[in-house]
């Protein structure tokens, strides 16, 4: 069976997927897409999941390069803040088409695709370490003929959660997607993120965000993407809340447990409210829940969870 799908991008995952050219003529763009995925929802797919397919091909019409920004080796100060000493540099015109068309010859692998100020940016792996495209197009069509399996990240667990942030303009609720990685996966920015590990992502502005980290429990991912996002934005969650405790005889994944009530100020004070059955169960939370008695966490209140330890 043939399928195709015109200008509907968002219905597609580009995150892995290897793009390589098969024809740029003038504004006409055609390459070939291995282990691309398309979403559940999206029309030309039926099944309950989202879906790889085999291979597609993809042709942009009216496409037009805009600028490629080559790699910079970026490092991290004593406060987690990510940092390059290396200029940046934006290629624009002829330079950049011939250097992107020479990436898409020796194929690419595809970090993630994201639309900002009407212009879409690409982040790649390729001959360049990582690199970045800006480009317009008038049309798109991706067309295929079979599905090869469930897309990689349906294989691994996976939550939808719902997280609030504080914000400039009052508190939001955005969607998180939080993802279980048993294998290595690469972020955004291409590096390389060695299994297992745990990602939360949650789209901000107009761009999504994500956080990586080891932490089975997911506290390190948390605070990997407080720290992406803007210093004015902050996580409310009962994670990040100085009555989300941890439980002392061990967690499953997103579960904390709310101590609001009473005073905790070691270890050993949890043991009645974590292993007695009823308050176990009255207390319980998910960790991305938040509630009206929330109180950032500080170095002034014990908590027994490692959140706050992630950004020394």
């Amino acid at each position: 069976m043939h399928y195709s799908s015109t200008n509907r991008l968002q219905d597609f995952e580009f995150h892995d997927a290897e793009l390589s050219l098969i024809s740029w003529e003038d504004n006409r763009l055609v390459v070939s897409a291995k282990y691309l995925n398309v979403h559940k929802d999206a029309a030309p797919n039926n099944a309950d999941a989202d879906m790889e397919i085999s291979e597609a091909r993809i042709t942009f019409s009216g496409f037009q390069i805009k600028e490629f920004e080559p790699s910079r080796t970026w490092k991290t100060d004593e406060n987690g803040k990510s940092y390059t000493d290396d200029p940046l540099i934006i290629h624009t015109g002829a330079v950049a088409r011939s250097m992107f068309e020479n990436e898409l010859k020796n194929s690419i692998t595809v970090m993630g695709i994201v639309l900002e100020n009407d212009i879409y940016e690409l982040g790649a792996l390729g001959i360049d370490p990582y690199f970045s495209v800006r480009f317009l197009f008038s049309d798109v069509e991706i067309e295929w003929d079979d599905y090869r399996r469930k897309a990689w990240y349906e294989l691994h667990r996976q939550y939808k959660r719902t997280i609030t942030l504080s914000t400039p303009s009052g508190k939001c609720e955005f969607d998180a997607h939080i993802i279980c990685h048993d294998e290595d996966v690469y972020s955004f920015g291409g590096d390389k993120v060695e299994g297992p590990s745990v990602s939360v992502g949650i789209k901000y502005g107009e761009k999504v965000v994500w956080g990586y980290g080891k932490d089975f429990l997911w506290v390190d991912a948390f605070a990997d993407l407080q720290k992406k996002l803007p210093d004015n934005v902050k996580i409310q969650c009962c994670l990040t809340c100085r009555h989300g405790n941890m439980c002392p005889l061990g967690n499953t994944p997103g579960e904390l447990f709310c101590t609001k009530d009473v005073i905790i100020t070691q270890k050993s004070d949890l043991f009645f409210y974590t292993e007695d059955d009823a308050e176990r169960i009255s207390r319980s939370r998910d960790c991305t829940n938040v509630c009206e008695k929330y109180e950032e966490q500080s170095k002034g209140y014990y908590t027994y969870n490692d959140y706050l330890n992630y950004f020394e």
